[in-house]
């Protein structure tokens, strides 16, 4: 009888293991790039077929979300202008950029005739918001090829020193 050889039993299936978890960080990466660029698209879409306008800050309203370290202050700019129609409008802006506006600043504008309500500030005051979305992104995709990588170095250098059956 031949002797007996001692087996190196996986403690983890790559699949289901580190490849796994590979892969979440490579999608949430690419994920958070995308939403980055996203965004860049719809402002730059805004930017190529929206009318231009003079408005006026007639608010800037403080939403405070969370509590402890989860506390977010978000500031939204409430401006008045007139639109092509002729109309007056007074509208609340849906993005975070009143920390560097006060009542009473002009700002330009870009907003859909058709939407008045779709606009944005010609020049957002800050970007970093998206910008962090794709640096976080590209740090976790690149985590998640790194795990990879490693999982599949580490299940080659297995097999090639795995005993060889008979």
């Amino acid at each position: 009888m031949p002797p007996l050889r001692p087996v190196r039993k996986k403690t983890c299936d790559p699949l289901f293991g580190g490849h796994a978890m590979g892969i979440i960080f490579l999608c949430v990466g690419l994920l958070l790039v995308g939403l980055h660029f996203y965004n860049q698209s719809a402002h730059q879409h805004l930017l190529d077929t929206g009318t231009r306008a003079e408005a006026t800050v007639v608010n800037v309203i403080r939403h405070d979300t969370g509590s402890g370290r989860k506390h977010h202050t978000a500031f939204y700019p409430v401006v008045r202008f007139t639109d092509t129609a002729g109309n007056e409008q007074l509208i609340e802006m849906t993005t975070d950029a009143g920390a560097g506006v006060k009542t009473g600043d002009t700002v330009r504008i870009v907003y859909k005739p058709e939407h008045p309500q779709k606009m944005d500030l010609e020049e957002p005051l800050h970007t970093s918001g998206t910008l962090i979305l794709a640096i976080a992104g590209g740090i976790c995709a690149l985590a998640g090829l790194g795990i990879i990588g490693a999982n599949i170095h580490q299940s080659r250098r297995f097999t090639a020193n795995a005993p060889a059956t008979e």
